[in-house]
């Protein structure tokens, strides 16, 4: 081979090297780019699932859109902001689902999704996230227990604030068995939330 022959032969190379590569680019960019649509839907629908477990009434908003962010650290237990989703039935505000609400159970960070009426009754409360020991504080998930379902129906009107504990604290709560830590954070950070809720109330609702 001559040298000008090698010097082709380089350049042929080197071009099919560059062409590969940039092929594979978007290829992978491509694959990147639908993937994440997927993913970003896959979630909107699972946390759509969990939200319409939280609210049972029948609205026509779409609550994705219409929703405000809110802070205050001092009930929401974070500096970061919070999401409070409005739903309604055209103009008639029914209630609010907020999240995440963060609290640290005995091992993980537990984010929990609170759902509570115009007139200030929790709805539901959903694990959103949580990462606690398997077979003890995992039992405050709802695919794994019903233990949340003792929020529904409960308001500061009809348990006080200071009731807000788990019976061997002299409070109201069933706690979950070897998960103390973790049963007191959960009703700790559902009890703030619904004091915020009623504290501002009023203005949760205006666009």
């Amino acid at each position: 081979m001559t040298g000008t022959d090698s010097n082709n032969f380089t350049r042929f190379t080197i071009a099919v090297f560059s062409i590969l590569a940039s092929a594979s680019i978007v290829v992978m960019y491509s694959i990147n780019y639908y993937t994440q649509d997927r993913i970003a839907d896959n979630k909107l629908q699972a946390m759509r699932k969990i939200f319409n477990d939280i609210i049972p009434y029948q609205y026509n908003n779409d609550i994705f859109n219409d929703h405000i962010e809110v802070t205050d650290p001092a009930y929401l237990g974070t500096n970061q902001a919070v999401f409070v989703y409005r739903i309604r039935n055209d103009e008639t505000p029914l209630g609010v689902i907020i999240h995440p609400i963060k609290t640290i159970g005995y091992e993980s960070e537990i984010q929990l999704g609170i759902g509570i009426s115009k007139q200030g009754i929790i709805t539901g409360v959903r694990v959103t996230s949580e990462d606690e020991t398997e077979g003890a504080g995992d039992q405050i998930h709802q695919e794994k227990s019903d233990w949340l379902s003792i929020f529904v129906g409960k308001s500061h009107a009809n348990l006080p604030p200071e009731q807000w504990r788990v019976k061997s604290e002299n409070g109201y709560f069933d706690q979950i068995s070897g998960a103390t830590i973790t049963s007191r954070s959960v009703i700790n950070a559902v009890n703030n939330t619904l004091g915020f809720y009623n504290r501002e109330q009023d203005s949760l609702y205006k666009q």
